[in-house]
Parts: structure tokens; C-alpha cells; sequence
């Protein structure tokens, strides 16, 4: 009799583990099928959200993945790290908090997944087939009301551009990640290696300068459509309204000697802040280390002038005679170029003196 209470005991025992079990699998599925994807839907990586809806049901963009300043944050593009310089530019931007499907509608990040493993992607990277759309940009920024931007100083009045078919790409293309693509700043061996891009990175290699509206835009924009171009025609501060016109048509001629009267007038408009004023060493002449420091005037330096023409060689000494050699020196070094300038020196042909720079002074005991 002891025997077989001892066998009912266990089996109630049993029964008891086994009906525990059964409950624990049930309430394991629920919570599972809440949370589980259904047959076709994608899983977010980690750090990013699958999106929200807003109250009509419509689908308003996938919520931005947690960035911070010191690693790359994960986004549906971390995959692959040959994206990582997007990245991590995209995460120091003003867009940081806006998820890369949102500006990029219709992008699939596995379709270039072929090149990825092939090692076969063209260098800079870049969404050579898609553009973001005024459509995508506009669901966040209204036109209608947007007369002026953050920046100081400046008139722009976004209806008149939005009337006049510009898109929102034509000035704000830099403002994400920083025109590195177009600057191919991925090419110089500084930046070439994609593993190691972070945050820090991508300040270096797009700072604010780089990602703010370069006026050089504007004025091209403006010339090309036939626009004015005068200095008050978009910017309000009273001394600009006092600078010299640049629709002179001898303006491209005279602008250094005009520049040399005063160059604090230039650097109103034509610098940036947050670069060097003045080239070092100095050349002698302060207009010419302006411009050797400042892109908004090397950018054109660095390009053949129309004068200097198949006949420029034995007309150059008369030039330099008429001018003087400070003309020169803002394009042209003496002796083996420095930084910003023309790779045709000087001394290629001629023999001036270059004067040594000064000794470092012995450090007193």
C-alpha cells in the first residue's frame, strides 16, 4: 500500500511539472509574437527603430538611430564599412537625428551589396542613380515662411527660389556630409582607410565650413539665370551695401588692386572663420597672402587665366614689368611652390633670390 501512494504521489508530480511547462511555453509565444517579425518584414539593426506611425496610419519615416561622439553609430548602412565616412558624417551633421531613409526614399541598402563583396564600388562612394528630393526635404522645412537662414547676414527667400525651379540640392547639398564625396576627400591617404572614420574624423574632414551654402553657388546660380549679383541683393548688414560692385566687367582685372586698398572689405564676404586670415611665410605683399590662405580666391587662381594665352610666354615679361611682380606672386611662387598656388614657378626659368627663412632663435639659458 506504502508502494503505490508513493507511485499516485508521483505521478501527481508529474502531471503538476508537466502542466507548468505547457503554461511557460504559452506565455513564451505570446510575448515572441509580438515583438517577431512577420514573414517578409525586415529587422532594424541595433540602434535603429523600424518607424512610427502618425495618426492617420501613414508612415512617417524610420525614427533616427542613437548616435554618440566617440564610435559609428549603427544605421541600416553600418554593414558595410566602405559607407562608414557617410556615416559618421552624417551623425555630426544637423540631420543626425533624422534616419538615412528619410532623405533617402526608395534607397535599398542591399542593392549595391554586389560591389560590396566584389570589392568592385567606385571610389568616393556615392547615390549615383538617386538624389534626395525638395519632396523629402520639405516634410520637414516649410518654404512658404523661410525668408532668411541661421546663418547672419544673409537674404534668402526660399518661395522666390522654390517659384524659379531650384532645387534644395543646388545650395544645400554640402549640409550632411560635407561635399566629401565631390571633394573626394576618401581618396587622400589621410581619410582612404573606411575602418577607421568616427565622429572625430568627420569633423576634420567636414567641418562647418564645409557643409554651409558656399557663395560661389550663389553667384553661379545667379549668373547663369541672369540675377544680380550685387552684394545687397543678399545680404542686409549696412557695410556690405558700401563694398565695391563685382558686376564690373573689368572686375576679375582690378579686384587685387581694389582688395590692396583695404583687405578687411574682402574678408567681409570672402572668409570663412574658421581658416587662417594670412598665408605664412608671407610673400610681402598682404593681398597675395589673403588669397594664397583663402579658398574663395585660390579656387580661381589655380586656374589659367584667358590672358595667359599661347603668346603669354614672351608677353609675360611685359606684364610683370606693368603690374609688378606682387601681380604674380598672389598665383606663382619664386621658388618651388607652397600651398594654393600654380605648379609654374618662377625659377623654373629665371634665377631670383630666395631669401632663407630666419633662424629659430637659440633658447636662452
Amino acid at each position: 500500500m506504502k508502494g503505490e501512494r508513493l507511485h499516485k504521489w508521483s505521478l501527481k508530480k508529474v502531471t503538476l511539472f508537466t502542466a507548468l511547462l505547457v503554461i511557460l511555453a504559452f506565455m513564451v509565444v505570446g510575448c515572441t509574437s509580438n515583438t517577431a517579425p512577420t514573414s517578409g518584414e525586415k529587422t532594424a539593426p541595433a540602434g535603429t527603430s523600424t518607424g512610427t506611425q502618425n495618426a492617420s496610419g501613414e508612415d512617417k519615416g524610420a525614427e533616427p538611430a542613437k548616435v554618440n561622439n566617440t564610435t559609428i553609430a549603427q544605421t541600416e548602412c553600418t554593414e558595410c564599412h566602405e559607407m562608414w565616412p557617410e556615416i559618421a558624417t552624417w551623425q555630426t551633421s544637423v540631420h543626425a537625428k533624422v534616419d538615412c531613409l528619410v532623405c533617402h526614399e526608395g534607397y535599398n541598402p542591399t542593392q549595391n551589396k554586389a560591389a560590396h563583396d566584389s570589392k568592385a564600388f567606385q571610389k568616393p562612394i556615392a547615390l549615383r542613380n538617386t538624389t534626395v528630393s525638395d519632396k523629402a526635404c520639405q516634410s520637414c522645412h516649410a518654404m512658404e515662411n523661410r525668408d532668411a537662414t541661421l546663418l547672419p547676414d544673409l537674404i534668402a527667400p526660399h518661395s522666390k527660389h522654390a517659384a524659379a525651379k531650384v532645387s534644395c540640392l543646388e545650395c544645400h547639398r554640402f549640409t550632411t556630409h560635407g561635399n566629401i564625396a565631390e571633394r573626394k576627400v576618401t581618396t587622400r591617404a589621410e581619410f582612404a582607410d573606411y575602418n577607421q572614420w568616427s565622429p572625430q574624423m568627420a569633423k576634420k574632414a567636414a567641418p562647418g565650413v564645409q557643409r554651409r551654402p558656399n557663395m560661389f553657388v550663389c553667384i553661379k546660380c545667379h549668373e547663369a539665370r541672369s540675377v544680380t549679383t550685387k552684394c545687397s541683393a543678399c545680404h542686409y548688414w549696412p557695410d556690405r551695401a558700401s563694398l565695391p560692385s563685382h558686376e564690373n566687367p573689368e572686375w576679375g582685372s582690378i579686384h587685387g588692386k581694389v582688395g590692396r586698398q583695404d583687405v578687411d572689405n574682402c574678408a567681409k564676404c570672402h572668409y570663412d572663420k574658421e581658416s587662417q586670415k594670412f598665408a605664412t611665410p608671407s610673400t610681402g605683399d598682404k593681398i597675395a597672402d589673403f588669397a594664397r590662405a583663402n579658398s574663395y580666391c585660390y579656387g580661381c587662381h589655380l586656374k589659367r587665366p584667358t590672358n595667359h594665352d599661347s603668346q603669354w610666354m614672351g608677353k609675360h615679361p611685359q606684364m610683370a614689368n606693368e603690374k609688378g611682380l606682387p601681380n604674380c606672386f598672389a598665383c606663382h611662387d619664386k621658388n618651388q611652390p607652397g600651398a594654393n598656388v600654380t605648379g609654374t614657378y618662377c625659377n623654373t626659368c629665371h634665377w631670383f633670390q630666395v631669401p632663407e627663412a630666419p633662424a629659430a632663435e637659440e633658447k636662452k639659458e
